[in-house]
């Protein structure tokens, strides 16, 4: 999210890649809508297996293209060898393709989808939520958040999910229905325009996307928001994992500004579905700093976080470089 006053510290991606917008290609749509296809016909099992060799084929043919999730999980264990750290970069790419099954089996199956979770702590959100001052769940994109997610909605939850705007918007379309099948709302960012548009393009974008957040939160709803991707390069340097890594402060100062309480929550991938666990809530004072809060309760979170994803890191699924010096 690009606030007030705050530019984008990354490289516009019209200029990385100036082909991109004239020649948008629907291959991804393509892929995905034949990957639709196949797991509507075949059992969950036999699509998970495809979805693992499709993630063996991915780091066989284009291992370069996972050196940013390389370099983050070495940041995760610093001690690790290369031979291990390949194991763990081939089990998280078949979480993540797996996850990908999820997305797509969703309108499929959705009773099924809500009877695969299971929660801890539940009472921390429920109580949150009873205030009516809506609530900001904040995650990161670990295990089995799409399913998780959706399940949560399947039982009876509200939560919206703030995502970025995919290309060609046909996909973006196609997943948004998916996560629709049980109730999920998408707010979308368009954060490639606001990267390669002007300051006040950026401004407008992320406005908007905003008015809507606070309108469903204001109407007592949830919002989802990952912490973990600074999307459009307009973080704050916060230590996670002991260096400096800019975190988007404002996913919690979102609910700040709204009221809302914030409640951090991690949906993790079990062999029998999605445990999702919910941690207390991050009391701010309202009367206080607003970025000296959200700066406390956004270290406060990492930290929780931190111990989450060296227990499972190969669950925790950012393939774009999180710390500064993988940028450069």
């Amino acid at each position: 999210m690009v606030e007030a006053g705050r530019e984008s510290t990354l490289p516009a991606r019209s200029r990385l890649f100036p082909w991109r917008r004239r020649h948008e290609s629907m291959l991804p749509y393509h892929g995905y809508r034949a990957a639709s296809g196949l797991v509507r016909v075949l059992p969950r099992r036999a699509s998970f297996a495809l979805a693992d060799r499709v993630a063996d084929v991915l780091l066989a043919t284009v291992p370069s293209k996972f050196d940013p999730l390389r370099d983050n999980l070495r940041h995760v264990l610093p001690e690790i060898d290369q031979r291990e750290l390949e194991r763990i970069v081939r089990r998280n790419l078949r979480h993540l393709t797996r996850s990908w099954v999820d997305v797509m089996a969703i309108p499929l199956d959705p009773a099924g989808t809500t009877r695969r979770l299971r929660e801890v702590d539940i009472h921390h959100y429920t109580d949150a939520m009873a205030r009516g001052r809506g609530v900001v769940v904040v995650s990161m994109h670990f295990g089995a958040w799409e399913a998780g997610l959706a399940a949560w909605n399947g039982g009876g939850g509200r939560l919206a999910l703030l995502a970025e705007q995919l290309r060609p918007q046909k996909l973006f379309d196609a997943i948004a229905g998916a996560r629709g099948a049980l109730g999920v709302k998408v707010i979308p960012i368009d954060v490639e325009a606001m990267l390669t548009g002007d300051a006040r393009t950026a401004r407008r974008i992320g406005a908007a996307a905003m008015r809507e957040v606070f309108r469903h939160l204001r109407s007592g709803g949830g919002i989802a928001i990952a912490i973990d991707r600074d999307l459009t390069g307009t973080g704050t340097q916060i230590p996670f994992f002991g260096q400096p890594a800019p975190i988007p402060l404002g996913v919690v100062e979102v609910a700040m500004r709204s009221g809302a309480a914030i409640v951090p929550v991690v949906l993790r991938r079990t062999s029998w579905g999605v445990e999702g666990v919910v941690f207390p809530e991050k009391v701010y004072d309202p009367d206080a700093s607003r970025e000296q809060e959200a700066d406390r309760i956004t270290r406060d979170i990492l930290a929780t976080f931190e111990e989450v994803i060296r227990a499972d890191p190969d669950q925790w699924h950012v393939l774009d470089p999180v710390w500064p010096q993988a940028r450069a």
